[in-house]
């Protein structure tokens, strides 16, 4: 099934001026913007995650990152930072495939599914 979502959001970690930067793409107007984490706070809604499980793998064994996960969702709102105590009543994910080969939440438990709201958190 096609995905139809509008936005897709991911980490960049290509070298250059959008290092370690969110990437949120507009699938309709075909443009990129680019988010500094420790300025800016990414809210989304109507979510899903999406990764490629064998390059997910493969990075879990040792090769060089590569684009392997992101979200797709409906509405993006950017927003000065959030204090982490202003986001305690959300749900953070985390996607690190250097350390897990899913997205998770603080335990290491798979997450495969859709979701209504989400706050993105970087982890290195």
């Amino acid at each position: 099934m096609k995905n139809l979502k509008r936005y897709r959001v991911r980490f960049h970690l290509a070298r250059g001026d959008n290092y370690m930067k969110w990437q949120i793409f507009d699938k309709q107007l075909n443009t990129k913007d680019y988010i500094d984490p420790d300025s800016k706070s990414i809210l989304m809604t109507d979510c899903e995650l999406g990764n490629q499980p064998a390059t997910a793998k493969r990075i879990y064994e040792g090769e060089n990152k590569t684009v392997c996960a992101w979200v797709s969702c409906n509405d993006v709102m950017v927003v000065d930072k959030l204090p982490l105590s202003s986001t305690s009543g959300m749900t953070h994910y985390k996607f690190n495939p250097k350390k897990t080969k899913h997205f998770h939440q603080t335990i290491l438990k798979n997450l495969k599914r859709t979701l209504k709201g989400i706050n993105l958190s970087q982890e290195v």
